[in-house]
């Protein structure tokens, strides 16, 4: 075996994946989504194995919300960028806006671009939530970035592609 071979961690397989979900879903620390679903385990690892995490790093980045998985726009803004893609955003405070562009790395000529504004949120019925409320900038910020990754690469993605405020949004309103 050469040493490079030697040096790449090895994939633990079912029964080990069986194993460690088993003894990790009665965790304290475990996201509440996790607890005591040790299926739901596994196929986080296997999803986040995929986008190249750690199987505690899947755990904690993907969310399942209505039964599908989701990311933080952190994570979704690093997987674009770790495909190789150039991600810019440009920002107005004054007219609460944020553009996201997103550069392919395979056709730089044809960059993606989506604008989310406060405009926009009050379209869409977001105005009034709490996270809008107090930190416009952020939630439109990770609106843009989101929207547009879809849309530029959604391969980069790996079917991870909503973030749970978004999934959220979907949630019926208070009457």
């Amino acid at each position: 075996m050469t040493q490079a071979l030697a040096l790449q961690p090895r994939q633990a397989g079912l029964s080990e994946q069986i194993q460690y979900a088993n003894a990790v879903a009665r965790a304290g620390l475990l996201p509440q989504a996790y607890r005591n679903k040790p299926a739901d385990i596994i196929v986080a690892m296997g999803l986040g194995q995929s986008m190249g995490l750690s199987p505690m790093e899947s755990v904690y980045r993907i969310n399942v919300i209505q039964g599908k998985p989701t990311a933080s726009a952190e994570l979704i803004a690093a997987q674009v960028r770790k495909a190789g893609h150039k991600l810019r955003l440009k920002k107005d405070e004054a007219r609460q806006s944020v553009t996201c562009t997103i550069i392919r790395a395979d056709d730089p000529e044809a960059p993606f671009s989506v604008t989310r504004d406060r405009r926009w949120a009050e379209q869409m019925g977001l105005i009034n939530k709490d996270n809008y409320r107090k930190q416009p900038m952020t939630m439109l910020t990770w609106r843009a970035i989101t929207a547009c990754a879809r849309e530029a690469c959604p391969e980069a993605l790996y079917g991870v592609a909503y973030t749970p405020d978004e999934m959220h949004d979907m949630d019926p309103q208070p009457v």
